[in-house]
């Protein structure tokens, strides 16, 4: 019976991967079909950047943890964790803790006392890419999630993973307002110290807090931890300045920036600005040809023909023959599904509405 019930959730789950439903309702219809494949109290499902692996987006039913925002995201993993995870597949604090709990900092200051007990991450990659994780809590008093529960949940992943990178590629929505650049200012602690209007109408746009918690959502937390002088770990993989690509409640794709400001009187050491604006058509090309499936090639040669070089030009750059190219330029056209130089470029902008963007 528990097998035929389990069968039965993870069949709902493929068919609503192939419905035309939102993305949000898509994620709680999947929540409780989970549910029925293993028990757990409440979840966040968190999508990830798959440049820069910051978190973007998250739906989640878990009031303790949204509260939270400023400490969970202050210990977002690092890019050595998120690899060995998605290796993995999956973790559980009570495997990481060795069982014993307290020894997590975040259960033992604010999962703990709220009645939670153990968590279960789990890994949502497709195509060789990080596309978000899905959390899984359950109350104190059940007992810690064991391999197999992992396993159940874990033969849906391909499945969510799939969709999440697919939504990459859903047509943007309608342009914004207005472009001008709002910045926030957090200081050594996080805390916010101050926002221009034009950060306050683009944060209405974003997912908003937990009321009770922590003013800002909390992939901005992330964000502004990359910039810390002692978490050059987290560096991106390129090694440029922090960044981040999410979309608005309203389909506009967004670019978040952070950089540290010189220390000051006022602010002291370790103050962060974060920058919002549109996102801009290179902004995102690389973001849409990994969810296009594009090989590192293809990408390099796909990025080259959007400057608009000639195929002999592009072979020049890349040390390979224009027959090469066209060959790549072949598979590209297929994989996107184009035909065009121009129908490529636009697609890849993530504006292809607007090809002057």
């Amino acid at each position: 019976m528990a097998y035929s019930t389990a069968a039965r959730a993870r069949t709902t789950i493929e068919r609503l991967a192939g419905a035309s439903v939102s993305g949000v309702e898509f994620q709680w219809s999947v929540v409780d079909a989970l549910r029925r494949i293993v028990g757990f109290g409440s979840m966040c499902w968190t999508s990830v950047d798959p440049a820069t692996w910051l978190p973007s987006w998250a739906i989640s039913d878990n009031p303790v943890v949204g509260r939270h925002q400023r400490l969970l995201h202050r210990s977002w993993p690092t890019s050595r964790d998120l690899t060995t995870l998605a290796e993995r597949g999956f973790t559980a604090t009570s495997v990481s803790t060795g069982g014993d709990l307290a020894r997590d900092r975040y259960w033992s200051e604010i999962a703990g006392p709220a009645g939670l007990g153990d968590s279960l991450s789990l890994a949502l990659t497709a195509g060789g890419a990080y596309w978000g994780m899905l959390h899984l809590y359950r109350e104190r008093s059940d007992p810690h999630f064991t391999t197999e529960d992992a396993l159940a949940v874990g033969q849906s992943v391909p499945v969510l993973a799939r969709r999440l990178r697919g939504a990459a590629l859903e047509s943007a929505g309608a342009p914004p307002s207005g472009d001008e650049l709002g910045t926030i200012v957090v200081d050594h602690d996080r805390h916010l110290i101050a926002s221009t209007p034009a950060a306050d109408r683009w944060l209405s746009r974003l997912p908003r807090p937990v009321p009770g918690g922590d003013p800002l959502p909390g992939f901005l937390y992330a964000l502004v931890e990359r910039v810390t002088p002692g978490d050059l770990n987290r560096a991106t993989p390129d090694r440029r300045s922090p960044r981040l690509r999410i979309r608005a409640t309203d389909g506009t794709w967004l670019l978040l920036c952070a950089a540290p400001l010189s220390q000051s009187t006022a602010l002291g050491h370790g103050a962060v600005a974060v920058t919002i604006e549109p996102a801009r058509r290179g902004d995102l090309q690389q973001l849409i040809m990994r969810a296009h499936q594009l090989s590192d090639r293809e990408r390099e040669v796909a990025a080259l023909v959007v400057t608009g070089l000639t195929n002999q030009d592009i072979g020049e750059a890349l040390f390979i023959t224009r027959y090469t190219v066209a060959d790549h330029l072949k598979a590209i056209y297929g994989k996107v599904g184009v035909s065009s130089r121009g129908a490529l470029a636009a697609a890849l902008s993530g504006t292809a509405d607007d090809p002057t963007a």
